[in-house]
């Protein structure tokens, strides 16, 4: 806010509303003001009490005690009530600002509130007070004597409005403008509506009234932004002049390619000497490559030469299969670096526009002499009567009280003069909300040296700062005492504040001298007006949103690329089913059991499916496969522990047994070379994973030459189990859930596989053990 120094006035004329009064009202305000500033008989000293001012209230019209001094001019006794300064305020002007809220609704606004007021017609009197309620209207119009509207301002700008001796729709027209007009559109806005529409019909009002309160409140929260919104602002311009550009530039790239180009093949060039694989007959190669063969076409070429001839055709295939590198589309890559640019200057020209706000709060012009009010009248107050008591705020304590409080501070004057402040304190006030900023002002204006409390009203809070060179310990015993804030561990509304400003005054009798001055700990100069102005667009935050965007245009960038990829491989994918849907042969591994506690019934149908299966694999495999023969035997070796019922009267870890070397005979003929079984689990074919944990002998598991199959040890690995923290409990239960448990001979009791038969544990060796095994039994059975 701009602060501009100069003096003002706040003795205005009169508005014309004011002087077309009745004169029956004029002789009655005239009445009432005599009687508000007729002295009564003063109080008997003698009923004062000597520790603590008593609840109880006299007559209205008790008078100071004796020896106070009188009230300078303009202002009223301390003992006047709330409405009867009030309506001495609006006899002088029927606008009275408070000065309690400077920085919010200075005084400087009366001129204004006067103009809009005359919109009315009618005599309007105008309270801006920081809190007060409806009943306060009624009395000061009692006090006042005079009709028309009496309209009450609230803090923020809410309306409370009683009309008296005049017909008009005022309370329809205050809930039209406490409706719709924003909460931080400052206290004149909202006059400014009800002014508008009080002039209107009262169906018309009513009508309208309705209509505002059916909207959402979302439709006139707000009118303004903050100096944070502005701050977002600016973050969301640096993410959108770095993301929206970019990303327009990463799309123009991506368009501006061609699609590649295979190359073509080249012919490798021919050396002297050199044979030419490619050109070659096929009779002609099929005779080089027979040493046997007679004639001149048996010549066998030199190795040398066919080597190279034949790398080179390769690499001649290799680059001829590889894409060219795609040329740019320098059309659309033009188009695209324009079109980048253009997004750049676009979101700076647009911002203006887009957020056109450039304050915060109305644009009020504060005055000194508006900063200055309170100051001003409390230290006039107090150099006439020690007791200032603010117009706009409630009465704390009875006419009875506050005699009871001045023969107090009249007693402490000798050895510590006590100035007493009933006001309050917020952050709109010219302090900032800080009451020892308040009380160091009012000091420096009176002059007078002294303990200066401040007692708020509304809050109940108490304020104590002691100025002058011979200092007490008097603050301090107010910090120990508490008594600061009033008591809030009851259920009960009372502040208390008469008994607790006695307290404050047996606190400042018990105080003792310290030897060192006290001047309080109050700034002797006001806080700065907050300017409403709002930071420019592209500063404060602009930089870290640039920032901020290049870091997230990296994020899409790699979460489009991700995307890109995973779509080609799925399509990749598909089109190569689609061309051959039949797995490659050597996808077929066989089946995996991996139930660790199988069934008897289950190992019957996995021993018949996979002998089976290993028998027609076996047929279509060449006689000189590798890994045939140890198929055949571990299938030879299947069918013996089967028998000729195929199983159906075999002991479960025949059964098992026989699985098991189905499944090691699927294996070889697909490649496995490992002759070991799995330790954990024998029907998991090779144990192709390799060696067992090193903890494996600690919970009796077998030697650490046992080996696992990937599967088993995968499974470990994510369980926990050979983490060095892992327990051995722990370790034994994560090994049991994949240890193969073979059934009873009566299909009930689960045994562990290596202690399961005579011919299964013969897995524990290796493979070729337990095709030994299996021949054997069958020869014995």
């Amino acid at each position: 806010m701009r602060t501009q120094k100069r003096t003002a006035d706040r003795r205005r004329p009169a508005t014309p509303a004011a002087l077309g009064a009745p004169l029956a009202a004029a002789a009655l305000a005239a009445l009432a003001l005599l009687t508000t500033a007729a002295p009564a008989t003063a109080a008997d000293p003698t009923t004062a009490p000597t520790a603590a001012a008593t609840g109880s209230a006299p007559a209205t019209g008790s008078a100071p005690a004796t020896g106070s001094a009188p009230a300078p001019a303009g202002l009223l006794p301390a003992e006047a009530s709330q409405a009867e300064r009030l309506a001495a305020e609006l006899r002088k002007d029927p606008v009275y600002i408070s000065a309690d809220q400077p920085r919010q609704a200075p005084r400087s606004l009366a001129p204004q509130f006067a103009a809009i007021a005359q919109r009315t017609g009618v005599p309007t009197y105008v309270l801006v007070l920081p809190d007060a309620d409806r009943t306060l209207l009624a009395q000061v119009h009692d006090r006042l004597g005079a009709d028309g509207l009496y309209v009450l301002v609230e803090k923020y700008g809410g309306l409370t409005v009683s009309a008296f001796g005049v017909d008009l729709p005022a309370e329809d027209a205050a809930r039209i403008a406490n409706h719709v007009t924003p909460y931080d559109a400052g206290p004149l806005a909202g006059f400014t509506v009800f002014a508008d529409k009080v002039r209107l019909g009262k169906d018309q009002a009513a009508a309208e009234a309705l209509a505002t309160e059916r909207h959402r409140d979302e439709d006139y929260a707000s009118r303004y932004i903050s100096a944070t919104d502005r701050q977002n602002q600016n973050l969301l311009l640096g993410l959108a002049v770095v993301v929206l550009p970019g990303l327009l530039l990463a799309l123009g790239l991506r368009l501006s390619r061609r699609r590649s180009i295979p190359r073509p093949a080249e012919p490798a060039p021919a050396r002297p000497g050199a044979v030419d694989l490619g050109k070659q007959p096929a009779v002609a190669l099929a005779k080089a490559e027979d040493p046997a063969a007679k004639g001149p076409t048996a010549k066998r070429p030199a190795k040398s030469t066919v080597a190279k001839s034949t790398a080179k055709g390769s690499a001649a295939k290799a680059k001829a299969g590889r894409p060219a590198p795609a040329p740019l589309r320098r059309t659309v890559l033009a188009v695209t670096l324009l079109a980048t640019v253009a997004a750049v200057f676009g979101v700076l020209l647009a911002a203006p526009r887009v957020f056109p706000q450039t304050i915060d709060d109305p644009d009020l012009t504060v005055t000194q002499a508006d900063l200055d009010a309170r100051t001003t009248e409390a230290a006039a107050a107090l150099a006439a009567d020690g007791i200032y008591q603010d117009p706009s705020a409630p009465t704390a304590l009875t006419p009875a009280q506050l005699a009871a409080v001045r023969q107090r501070t009249a007693e402490l004057a000798a050895k510590t003069p006590v100035y007493l402040l009933f006001t309050a304190s917020n952050s709109e006030d010219e302090s900032g909300g800080d009451g020892t900023t308040l009380l160091a002002q009012v000091h420096q204006r009176t002059g007078r040296d002294g303990v200066y409390v401040q007692v708020d009203p509304v809050g109940g809070y108490f304020e104590l700062v002691e100025f002058g060179p011979a200092g007490t310990d008097v603050p301090s015993r107010f910090r120990r005492a508490d008594l600061r804030y009033p008591d809030r561990s009851t259920a009960s509304d009372d502040l208390r504040i008469p008994d607790r400003l006695n307290s404050v005054l047996d606190t400042v009798a018990a105080a003792q001298p310290t030897g060192e001055p006290a001047y309080g700990n109050g700034r002797t100069t006001l806080p700065e007006l907050r300017s409403n102005k709002l930071p420019p667009l592209f500063s404060s935050d602009f930089g870290p949103g640039l920032m901020l965007g290049f870091m997230l245009y990296g994020v899409l960038l790699l979460l489009a690329w991700a995307a890109i990829a995973i779509t080609r491989a799925v399509i990749r994918s598909r089109r190569v089913l689609a061309a051959d849907p039949t797995p490659p042969q050597h996808a077929a591994t066989g089946p995996r059991r991996t139930a660790a506690q199988p069934s008897a019934r289950q190992l019957r149908a996995w021993a018949a499916e996979d002998t089976r299966a290993l028998a027609v694999r076996l047929a279509a495999t060449a006689e000189d496969a590798p890994g045939r023969a140890r198929a055949w035997d571990c299938l030879d070796a299947a069918e013996l522990l089967l028998g000729e019922d195929a199983g159906r009267t075999a002991d479960p870890s025949d059964l098992a047994a026989a699985t098991a070397l189905a499944r090691a005979g699927s294996d070889a003929l697909h490649g496995s070379r490992e002759a070991r079984l799995c330790r954990l689990n024998p029907l998991h074919g090779a144990a192709d994973g390799g060696k067992v944990p090193y903890w494996f002998p600690v919970v009796d598991l077998g030697t650490g030459t046992a080996r696992l199959c990937a599967d088993c040890r995968d499974a470990l690995q994510r369980s926990g189990a050979n983490r060095p923290a892992a327990d051995r409990t722990d370790r034994r239960a994560e090994a049991d859930k994949l240890l193969l448990r073979v059934p009873g001979a009566d299909g009930r009791t689960a045994t562990v596989w290596e202690q399961s038969g005579q011919v299964l544990p013969a897995a524990l060796e290796n493979l070729d053990a337990l095709v030994l095994r299996a021949r054997e039994s069958a020869s014995v059975q």
